[in-house]
């Protein structure tokens, strides 16, 4: 198929001439019965996901929707990213069904009878719109592949992401920081008592630091193993075990992976410059549960105010990381005076 195109660097300095847009006609959209149901948005979403599916015979990614400004031009045109790094152009045929289907969807067609041409980005679990003005200074009919480049899916550029992230957070790395075990030996048996917790015997969890060490390219931290030859979680209590940490740690892996530097990035809150202002590092190693996807995490790639070790906050309510603690033994004396 020509209208199909292998993803490369140069897209973004392609032109329309330089992409091939075949009709495909949508025939999976049922008639209208209910105007105002909920679920219509997502039937015409899903009618035209698979119709581009069926008409590439491969899997997408993401499919953008450009519509018609009813001005300048009548045609809605696809542009679906797919899974095997692909780009397909097509034009979809303006029956009078999808007409009527785009007209019951479209919340600003609802209230007036012209309106600006829009881009509809949809997805399994995805179904946004927003004028094509906002896209400045790139007209999609003429800088058609600069226009594609602005909606490329993570997956199309997950080593160019990576790299981005590993060099941003690669001066900030520190894995040996100080720490006094007997310190915080004393203290966990003091929380221990004085709380009167119930201690899970520590176990042998070589397998689990040697797994830790080959996802994340460094070893699992010599102050997380100490702490961990105290007790492996406590029962009732939100001190983690060495499974958990690491569950935890690679669920917050997959954020860190698929989200770009910027989206990670936070400029707006404050944080005092300790920890950096982002929503996750592969550097934060969870080992205590706030619940509710909340977390203490002891932090090895501390911001220039911060330090190697330091207890910090991060989550799902969290815009970036927080600093609790400059030390686990400290974090520990506080959980020893806190009620």
């Amino acid at each position: 198929m020509e209208c199909i195109k292998a993803y490369t660097d140069s897209l973004k300095d392609m032109k329309w001439d330089d992409f091939n847009f075949d009709i495909i006609e949508i025939n999976t959209l049922p008639s209208i019965k209910y105007l105002d149901s909920y679920n219509n948005s997502f039937k015409f979403r899903d009618a035209l996901l698979k119709a581009v599916e069926d008409f590439s015979k491969k899997k997408l990614l993401k499919l953008l929707v450009i519509t018609p400004d009813e001005v300048t031009t009548s045609k809605f045109y696809g542009l679906a990213f797919l899974k095997s790094k692909e780009i397909v152009t097509v034009e979809i045929k303006n029956t009078p069904l999808l007409s009527a289907w785009f007209n019951i969807v479209d919340d600003q067609k609802k209230e007036a009878k012209k309106v600006p041409s829009r881009i509809y980005s949809f997805g399994r679990n995805l179904f946004s719109s927003q004028p094509v003005s906002t896209i400045k200074h790139i007209n999609f009919d003429k800088e058609t592949g600069a226009f594609l480049n602005k909606f490329i899916p993570n997956q199309f550029i997950t080593e160019k992401l990576a790299k981005e992230k590993a060099d941003y957070i690669a001066p900030f790395i520190q894995l040996n920081p100080k720490s006094d075990f007997e310190d915080v030996k004393l203290s966990f048996e003091k929380l221990i008592i004085q709380k009167e917790l119930k201690v899970i015997p520590p176990k042998n969890n070589d397998a689990i630091y040697a797994e830790f060490e080959q996802e994340a390219g460094f070893p699992f931290p010599i102050i997380l193993k100490e702490f961990l030859m105290l007790h492996n979680g406590v029962e009732n209590h939100a001190i983690m075990s060495a499974e958990k940490i690491f569950k935890e740690w690679k669920d917050w892996q997959t954020i860190y992976k698929d989200w770009t530097q910027e989206e990670l990035f936070d400029t707006y809150s404050i944080n005092q410059g300790q920890a950096l202002p982002m929503y996750v590092t592969p550097y934060w190693l969870p080992f205590f549960d706030l619940r509710n996807g909340n977390f203490l995490a002891l932090d090895f790639a501390p911001n220039t105010k911060g330090v190697s070790g330091q207890v910090i906050r991060f989550g799902a309510n969290q815009e970036i990381g927080s600093q609790e603690a400059v030390s686990l033994n400290e974090f520990i004396k506080n959980l020893i005076n806190d009620n």
